[in-house]
């Protein structure tokens, strides 16, 4: 009975934090601010279709890290899409990797951009500058595009140049939402990027 209810307390905890970072990115939620917490009942989390999944997850030490990595990749995402999927195997793996070496990774991604540093950050006639399109095609990173924005502030500009009102939007809450998750020295990463380029920063 004992192992039970702490079972059950278990894949409570990680439906309430797939709950909190679905929320946090597809709505005025802060995760930050609500320290994870949202309102939710475990006798109404018992009589869910789809409890199992949560027991699932909540084996895994890292389910927290394991949400987050593809919530991020896709803010709808049903959790049952998660559960023994490769795909969710994938995206967690790559994401892992990228959070180990994170300044490798955002130095080696510099290396696809233009040599005039701010070229890549020009909108013209309204199209995606060349560091958006370059995430698009996968060749840049989200936490490459997040430490950039810190470093530069440049949707602030794209939110007034940008023409595209369908995927941009999406593409702008992701980096907002994401970048408060991310752990990274910001000096380390101002100097990666003064070290490759002549940008003011």
């Amino acid at each position: 009975m004992t192992q039970s209810l702490y079972s059950t307390k278990d894949a409570f905890d990680v439906y309430i934090c797939y709950l909190a970072l679905k929320r946090h990115f597809t709505s005025n939620y802060d995760y930050f601010k609500y320290n994870g917490k949202v309102n939710a009942r475990i006798d109404a989390f018992e009589n869910r279709k789809d409890k199992f999944f949560f027991f699932k997850l909540a084996k895994r030490k890292d389910y927290k890290d394991f949400l987050l990595a593809n919530i991020v990749v896709n803010p709808d995402v049903w959790v049952g899409d998660l559960v023994d999927s490769e795909t969710s195997n994938d995206n967690f793996i790559s994401w892992s990797k990228r959070q180990q070496s994170l300044s490798y990774v955002f130095s080696n991604e510099l290396d696809e951009l233009n040599e005039d540093f701010n070229t890549n950050f020009v909108v013209e006639d309204g199209q995606y500058p060349r560091i958006l399109s370059l995430y698009n095609m996968k060749r840049v990173s989200i936490e490459t595009l997040v430490i950039l924005n810190d470093l530069t502030k440049c949707f602030k500009y794209w939110d007034k140049t940008i023409n595209d009102t369908i995927v941009y939007p999406s593409i702008n809450n992701i980096v907002n939402k994401y970048g408060p998750f991310l752990n990274y020295d910001k000096s380390k990463m101002r100097k990666i990027c003064l070290d490759k380029y002549n940008a003011i920063l």
